[in-house]
């Protein structure tokens, strides 16, 4: 059997069975199919080595890491299938480091961002506004259809996401009002060609136009180093900064664990920075000088009791003791 025939297999039999299939799908044709004419066996260890690699240095690490962990699912695949006993040369491959990225628009950034948002239609405006509000996947945000929405108790309904279930969230007052001024002409919430020049047709915005559209924000804000999945974190950074707790971060992203959320509790600086001022000024208070060793305004102790004098005893009066 050849890499080719076991892609036809796997795409028909388990692609869809995965949460990520439609980013799947698009690994499996660009970094697979090249390969499609070798044999199983044929496929050795270096050669996925090398190819690793060069993934690594054409299209990053973390589409390099990715074409290995598909690979290797195909293969384990066709194990499970008895359609191929031999080894998995995806196994063992020393993976790119995965560096966590912290990017997200800061407090001086936003009133940019905002300024080069008034200047753009309602629809794009409102779609970046969504994404900042509410700290959706852009995905997410285009498959956004009117029946999900829930304007008068302010809810949006998402009814599939990438982790697999539905997922519900609240929105901001002045986000129900911009949505309430967009046109309904189709289904979708932002629907195909939203700015009128062409004839609306049913569909939703492609991945192709979103990424024209943030290429061209992102220069007029003068951003160029952030993505637009980097609004997403923008809204859980500014949670987090803010005092929410993990867990109520993790309800608006739709994490599943708490640990995909806790790359958010190093930003909760807020509530530790009001306990060091307060510490600091009740450590550094000026108060009196009290030396040790010595009793303090002539706190003299006797029989266990603390009795006050004054500095110079009166006359004919004497010290206890």
């Amino acid at each position: 059997m050849t890499i080719g025939e076991l892609l036809v297999l796997y795409e028909q039999n388990h692609l869809l069975n995965l949460k990520d299939w439609r980013g799947a799908s698009r690994r499996l044709a660009r970094y697979i199919a090249p390969w499609t004419s070798i044999a199983l066996g044929e496929f050795t260890r270096m050669q996925v080595i090398q190819w690793h690699q060069e993934i690594g240095r054409t299209r990053g690490f973390t589409g390099a890491n990715q074409a290995v962990q598909q690979l290797h699912a195909m293969y384990a695949k066709a194990q499970d299938w008895e359609l191929y006993d031999g080894k998995n040369p995806a196994d063992r491959i020393k993976k790119f480091p995965k560096h966590s990225r912290a990017r997200f628009i800061q407090a001086n950034e936003m009133p940019v961002v905002l300024q080069a948002l008034s200047k753009e239609r309602p629809q794009v405006e409102t779609f970046v506004v969504c994404l900042l509000l509410t700290g959706c996947r852009v995905g997410e945000l285009r498959a956004a259809k009117w029946t999900d929405l829930d304007l008068e108790r302010g809810l949006w309904h998402k009814p599939t996401t990438k982790n697999g279930r539905s997922h519900t969230v609240p929105l901001a007052a002045v986000l129900i009002q911009r949505l309430q001024q967009l046109p309904h002409h189709t289904a979708w919430v932002f629907p195909s060609h939203p700015n009128g020049i062409y004839a609306c047709r049913a569909g939703q915005w492609s991945r192709t136009a979103v990424r024209y559209l943030w290429e061209r924000l992102r220069r007029r804000m003068g951003l160029p180093d952030v993505r637009i999945h980097d609004l997403r974190r923008t809204a859980a950074s500014w949670l987090a900064i803010n005092g929410s707790n993990l867990p109520v971060i993790q309800q608006v992203l739709n994490h599943r664990s708490l640990s995909s959320t806790q790359v958010y509790a190093r930003l909760s600086v807020a509530p530790v920075r009001l306990a060091l001022d307060d510490l600091a000024e009740r450590m550094l208070r000026p108060g009196p000088v009290v030396e040790f060793g010595k009793p303090n305004r002539d706190e003299i102790i006797v029989n266990d009791k603390t009795t006050t004098h004054n500095s110079v005893s009166e006359p004919g009066q004497e010290w206890p003791g």
